[in-house]
């Protein structure tokens, strides 16, 4: 496998993960939760963009 295929499979895989953390949080209707800087940031799942 090359670089660029495995770059591109990453991708995808990342993508996919990316929605279904979102499309679950918008199910459970929780917030997202990340950290920014060392700082804790709540976002709505349903203002973020799929």
């Amino acid at each position: 496998m090359s670089e660029r295929e495995l770059e591109a499979k990453l991708s995808i895989g990342l993508k996919l993960s990316y929605r279904k953390v979102v499309e679950q949080h918008r199910r459970d209707n929780q917030p997202l939760v990340f950290s920014e800087n060392g700082e804790v940031k709540y976002v709505n799942p349903f203002t973020v963009a799929l």
